[in-house]
């Protein structure tokens, strides 16, 4: 009897193919199709249907239960802290390696791509819209206004637990029905992967990486491996992580497959959401009140991505490096217009460094431009090390409160 493939494998097979397709297809093909183009963000949109239903209905139960064990503060804090700290430092790492190595200056193009641009001050008036119905109509855009509706509203059940409870097993339903629902999505994600990994091959061969980049682009990648094969095992390990490193990586390889041949954090958090239970062992309450705000609030890859990018830029157009002043108000500006960004859950790099610029100004408004021609891989390189970073978190702050089980690789899904 053949053993049961597990989803890693599925998702290798499918990017294989992918690849294969890419390789095959006639020179009318080359440069990809607008069905290509549709089955691609089809797929995406596949991978995650559930993503947002899952995470907003988890809360407000795990918010409740962890109330009633005295253990929701604890683990808030914890994970707050380690989100705050993490994202600070990681805009120092991102800042010290370019100031220190020094790739080769950016070319001073002007108009070398357009760039989207958010506005900070209308996303915050988003966050608490007029009627709180409005917040499920954003939800598939925009994360944080649903995301702390679901907080508020566990807050207020566990404020009168007796009252509330009659509700619970509705909303657990709700919840488990849509895991369900991801449950069978994650199963047929290597099916999904072959239009997705197609698709960005081609949209890699298209936009090509311009010599001058290069350098840039090699530096990102060998400082990509690094953090995820060295770095952050090490800071696992230092915070009081007890398992090994490396076993954590593997039980994680699907969803870093994912973000690697999608570079999308939106399909890659809803198959991560399947592993961080069923290969990590983090157990449902703990998973459902910190995975999102890590997923919010803990994107270090890409405040080290974003970092590493304005750097580049800034010292393209100055040959100073930057002051004291400007190197603490990019410390703050880096973790902030990263949580903003990312609360969209669809937020490129080239996104995030665009309201880091503006946020920035002296003259560096339209900087996040130079970037353009090699936002791809950036956002790549930015995906595989969030993903990365999610399990860690996850399983440090689910170890320090004895909420994971350790399963054998051989259980892995």
């Amino acid at each position: 009897m053949l053993p049961k493939m597990k989803l890693w494998h599925k998702y290798a097979l499918g990017i294989a193919m992918g690849a294969i397709l890419y390789l095959v297809l006639p020179p009318s093909m080359i440069h990809g199709t607008p069905m290509i183009s549709f089955l691609s963000e089809l797929a995406l949109k596949i991978g995650g249907y559930a993503l947002i239903l899952t995470l907003t209905v988890g809360i407000p139960i795990s918010v409740f239960r962890l109330s009633e064990a005295h253990r929701f503060t604890k683990i808030v804090s914890q994970s707050l802290l380690l989100s705050v700290v993490s994202l600070v430092v990681a805009a120092g790492i991102g800042i010290a390696v370019v100031l220190v190595f020094k790739p080769v200056p950016l070319p001073l193009v002007s108009q070398s791509g357009t760039v989207q641009t958010l506005d900070p001050l209308e996303l915050i008036l988003a966050i608490f819209p007029t009627s709180i119905f409005d917040v499920f109509s954003v939800s598939a855009k925009w994360f944080l206004p649903i995301g702390l509706f679901a907080l508020f509203f566990g807050l207020a059940l566990s404020h009168d637990p007796v009252m509330s409870r009659p509700i619970l097993p509705v909303l657990d339903v709700i919840s488990r029905a849509s895991y369900l629902i991801n449950f069978f999505i994650s199963e047929i994600l290597g099916i999904l992967l072959i239009p997705i990994s197609l698709y960005l091959f081609l949209n890699l061969r298209n936009t090509g990486i311009p010599s001058e980049y290069r350098s840039v682009l090699l530096f990102v990648l060998i400082l990509t491996v690094f953090l995820i094969f060295v770095l952050f095992p090490l800071v696992y390990r230092i915070l009081g992580g007890k398992s090994n490193p490396y076993i954590l990586l593997y039980a994680m390889s699907g969803p870093l497959l994912t973000a690697a041949a999608s570079g999308s954090i939106f399909i890659s958090s809803a198959t991560a959401l399947r592993h961080v239970s069923e290969s990590l062992g983090i157990k449902r309450d703990t998973n459902a009140v910190v995975f999102p705000l890590v997923l919010v609030g803990g994107r270090v890859g890409s405040v080290i991505i974003v970092a590493c990018s304005f750097i580049a830029m800034f010292l393209s157009y100055s040959r100073n490096n930057p002051t004291a002043g400007q190197i603490i108000l990019l410390l703050a500006l880096l973790p902030l217009s990263v949580t903003v960004g990312a609360s969209a859950l669809r937020s490129d790099i080239i996104v995030m460094l665009s309201l880091v610029c503006v946020l920035f100004g002296q003259g560096f408004q339209n900087g996040a431009s130079l970037l353009v021609p090699i936002a791809l891989p950036l956002s790549i390189c930015a995906t595989i090390l969030d993903t990365a970073w999610l399990m860690f978190s996850l399983s440090i702050i689910a170890e320090l409160n004895g909420q994971r089980s350790v399963k054998k690789a051989r259980n892995f899904i």
